[in-house]
């Protein structure tokens, strides 16, 4: 900057923290510093193709010099987005520069901000250029506006609809007369020795030249939108790197990415090594599918029992590295596998393959679910399988509070500031998180969001489930995929027993890409081999009946699961046992029905498991049902939808109130799930009134339509979802085709005109409000394991350590009184300001490791009048105006075994929970 900045060494950038010694931050050492983080990210992330491929997208046609140069607009928004602190107040106020004593000029518009001069001064520059050197190129007018958006927003949260107002100046035209603004702005100019043309000065302001020049084409404004997007990341996140650099004098250096020899590392594991864990006597199937997979000729056997069953899960696997190989320049799959077939080995073995194949290109692994419970349990597996350390992974969800990490180099102090950064940067090499937060990366308009979008380029990301929400959103879900993929080099693997092929929808013309199906013809050589076929019996006898009582449907149960107890199946099912379980769509009924078959003294165990029971209680649950030794016992577990989601149970009979179709299907994959068992079914009856829940869901809509109930049962029996979901996405394509009506092409117009809060907000996978409700019980810091003797943690070492930080220690049973976290939560959040300003990164770290823990006493209701106004009768209100209603008075309607009782409330709303 001293080259062009008249006396670049009088400007400061950053203050050290009152208590450190170190100098003050020049400017100009700070943007050198950030255009370093700039370029080491571009590197890491190899992000040079995908810029290269936004920008030749948005300028098709466009010649070499002109795409050269929309490259400089992209790279000169980091080297200029401070360049206002020159700013002579800014200096005095902010930098405490007594320099700049004396010389304030009057009638300053700006104050003390930065931000907007320093957008004024880009924009003068290159539009100065353009003109002159570019013919007024409009693509190069319109790029040069949109990504200047970035500098004015690089200290605010978000960005909104107003691009084309705070481009245009409009909040300083509000106030004064932007001719005398525009005087004040341009006499800084001549500090950079720039010579800009007045006439080019004249136009910063002025909306009707502003709108009339602008270039939105239509075809490709999707890669100016990601284009934007991808600047403001890579703004932000190299602003903030830089400055942290600065303020704890430590540059980061690992980026949390796999190198090639650490692919070949983990590849040479999974492929070679004859265990995962020797001393627990767990094997590496793995070794013997690689072992196959060059010369190994499938068979396809048809002999249900486990030995064969193994064998199909081989030749599954052996066919997903050998499509990979045959495709690893493709950038979307399908695995569509039958429940039981291993799908989290399956697609992790595709993604290892895809890590192989591509030499360190692809560095990173986004596993994205619907639910934590899949999270945590894909988590665990993986880190096995693929022999991960712990510090290459990281749950991203709300009840995993903050991944720390000690490093023996650094102190706590460190430590902390570490850790932070790499939970704000995901700086893992295997990131597992949900369907929610990863899609809010692809179209947020919230800065600390958007930090992880330029992370994404050049990952291979496994999506499963996706079938789990509203089908209205199907088509925003595939067109964002497609295009991130294409244009940020994604590998995206989408997996499910239950798989809409979202590509038929018809959201992009011309793309040239497809997907490629991993298993081609699964459904006739796996779905309806009697291995996976054979599973589970699907019985309709009580699926029309519409006058069944909690009674009939309780004497069924009991009758089906004495009838099962006499069957003998070895280990998988002993004589005299039983596992039952039965799915309700409101949680006040399954409460109702827990009371009646309680009555019954059948049952061993009945156990109930709902939204509103903890995550401990929860975890003990399924460990119970895990456990081997209580197999040969009889166990009822009463459920609402919580249970669908990929919870790792195996039981042997099922009654399920039907709703949707694949809904049924979920709650069938906890049946017989190894297939070791024979006469395993699933009784589908009809109870509460499923709309109440799907009423905006296109598939009972269309279900109630066009599936007889001989279809349905052909749908379930033959796991043909098709029958159903090309219903669903013919119907979607039919909307969006009408005239008249919102629809697609009425959210991508908002893509094409980068209203980046409409994007946004218009496109939520769960559109709705929760009441999140503290109960101040005692939680145990373990719980039994789902092996006799072993304990599994609820409370991590980190929390512990931090719970014991702020002297709250477990009580006589070994437990953490919520009572007290609470009043840990109140003090943080009172001493909030003082926090923040003593150790910003410190702060933040203990907010998200007490969120972690605080999770383990919250359930949550939806936000409704007539549930708020119930649910302050048992609330303390003093307590419940930060975010949580604090239940000090729980005990009159919770039992941490039942969880809430409904009895005390008469809403629809806390029913299906």
């Amino acid at each position: 900057m001293s080259d062009f900045l008249i006396d670049a060494e009088a400007y400061f950038a950053h203050l050290p923290r009152s208590a450190m010694t170190f100098p003050k931050e020049t400017l100009e050492e700070h943007v050198r510093l950030v255009n370093t983080c700039a370029l080491r990210l571009i590197e890491v992330h190899c992000l040079d193709e995908v810029i290269n491929k936004l920008v030749a997208d948005y300028d098709k046609g466009g010649d070499e010099r002109t795409s050269n140069y929309l490259k400089k607009l992209f790279i000169h928004t980091i080297v200029f987005h401070d360049f206002g602190k020159i700013n002579e107040h800014f200096q005095l106020d902010k930098m405490k520069n007594d320099l700049f004593k004396g010389a304030l000029p009057g009638n300053n518009p700006i104050g003390s901000t930065h931000s907007a001069l320093s957008a004024y001064i880009y924009l003068t520059k290159h539009l100065h250029e353009i003109f002159f050197e570019y013919n007024g190129n409009p693509r190069l007018i319109t790029a040069c506006i949109y990504l200047s958006y970035s500098i004015f927003k690089h200290h605010s949260s978000r960005f909104t609809d107003d691009t084309l107002s705070t481009t245009n100046f409009d909040t300083f035209q509000a106030k004064y007369k932007f001719e005398e603004v525009s005087q004040f702005l341009s006499n800084y100019l001549n500090r950079f020795g720039y010579q800009i043309n007045p006439n080019i000065l004249g136009m910063i302001g002025k909306n009707d030249w502003l709108k009339s020049n602008l270039r939105l084409v239509e075809h490709n404004s999707f890669s100016l939108y990601a284009l934007c997007r991808l600047n403001f990341s890579l703004l932000t996140a190299s602003d903030y790197l830089a400055t942290h650099a600065y303020m704890n004098q430590a540059p980061i250096k690992e980026f949390g990415v796999l190198s090639e020899n650490r692919i070949n590392e983990i590849y040479t594991h999974v492929t070679g090594s004859e265990w995962i864990n020797e001393t627990e006597g767990e094997r590496n199937y793995n070794k013997a599918v690689f072992e196959k997979v060059d010369h190994y000729h499938l068979q396809h056997p048809i002999v249900a029992n486990g030995d064969n069953l193994n064998l199909l899960r081989t030749e599954m696997a052996i066919e997903v590295i050998r499509n990979i190989r045959a495709n690893k320049n493709q950038n979307l799959f399908y695995i569509e596998a039958p429940t039981g077939g291993g799908k989290t080995n399956l697609s992790a073995l595709a993604a290892l393959e895809l890590l192989k194949l591509h030499h360190g290109k692809y560095n990173k692994v986004f596993y994205v679910f619907p639910f934590t419970t899949l999270i945590t349990q894909t988590y665990k597996a993986l880190k096995d399988t693929l022999f991960l350390a712990d510090h290459e992974m990281v749950e991203l969800h709300s009840n995993a509070g903050m991944k720390v990490m000690r490093n023996e180099e650094d102190d706590a102090y460190g430590s902390d500031k570490l850790n932070y950064i790499h939970h704000l940067f995901v700086n893992y090499p295997f990131a597992f998180l949900s369907h929610i937060r990863f899609f809010d990366i692809l179209k947020t308009n919230e800065k600390e969001i958007n930090y992880l979008l330029h992370r994404l380029a050049n990952a291979i990301v496994v999506i499963d489930e996706l079938q789990s929400y509203n089908p209205e959103h199907w088509d925003k879900v595939i067109y964002f995929i497609k295009q991130y993929a294409d244009k940020f080099n994604i590998k995206f693997i989408l997996m499910s027993a239950t798989l809409p092929k979202l590509d038929r929808l018809h959201v992009i013309k011309n793309q040239v890409q497809e997907f490629t199906y991993l298993l081609p013809t699964a459904k006739k050589r796996y779905f309806n081999n009697p291995n996976f076929a054979g599973r589970v019996n699907f019985n309709f006898e009580l699926f029309d009946r519409d006058d069944l009582q909690l009674q009939e449907i309780a004497e069924r149960l009991l009758l089906e699961s004495e009838n099962y107890v006499g069957k003998d199946f070895g280990r998988a099912k002993p004589f005299g046992s039983v596992y039952a379980i039965i799915e309700f769509i409101f949680k006040k009924t399954a409460t109702e029905f827990y009371k009646l078959i309680k009555k019954s003294d059948f049952f061993d165990e009945v156990l109930l498991l709902s939204g509103t029971i903890l995550p401990h209680r929860r975890k003990e649950i399924i460990n119970y049902l895990k456990n081997k030794n209580n197999r040969q016992k009889k166990i009822l577990l009463v459920t609402t939808q919580v249970v669908e989601a990929g919870v790792d149970i195996d039981m042997d009979l099922g009654f399920k109130d039907r709703s949707l179709i694949d809904s049924d299907e979920q709650l069938a994959g906890r049946i017989n799930r190894n297939v070791n068992k024979e006469d395993c079914s699933l009784f589908l009856f009809n109870y509460n009134k499923e709309a109440i829940i799907y009423g905006k869901d296109k598939r009972l809509e269309l279900t109630r339509r066009f599936i007889t109930r001989d279809t349905y049962q052909e749908i379930l029996c033959n796991k043909d979802f098709d029958k159903l979901y090309d219903l669903v996405l013919n119907n979607r394509n039919e909307w969006n085709n009408k005239e008249m009506v919102v629809g697609f092409q009425d959210y991508e117009h908002k893509i094409k005109q980068l209203k980046y809060q409409s994007v946004h907000e218009q496109f939520k996978l769960i559109d709705q409000n929760n009441l999140s409700c503290f109960v101040p019980i005692a939680v145990p810091i373990t719980v039994d394991s789902s092996i006799e003797g072993q304990v599994d943690v609820v409370f991590t070492s980190a929390e512990v350590d931090f719970l014991n930080q702020h002297e709250v220690y477990p009580n006589a049973n070994s437990e953490i009184e919520g009572a007290e976290v609470f009043d840990i939560y109140l003090a943080l959040i009172h001493n909030s300001k003082e926090r923040k300003k003593e150790d910003f990164a410190r702060s933040k770290t203990d907010d998200k490791i007490l969120q972690g823990i605080m999770s383990r006493y919250v359930f949550s209701l939806f936000a409704t009048d007539k549930v708020e106004q119930q649910i302050v009768l048992f609330s303390d209100m003093e307590k419940s105006v930060f975010g949580y209603k604090y239940l000090a008075r729980w005990y009159e309607f919770y039992a941490v075994d039942t969880g809430m009782r409904d009895s005390d409330f008469n809403s629809n709303e806390t029913q299906f929970l």
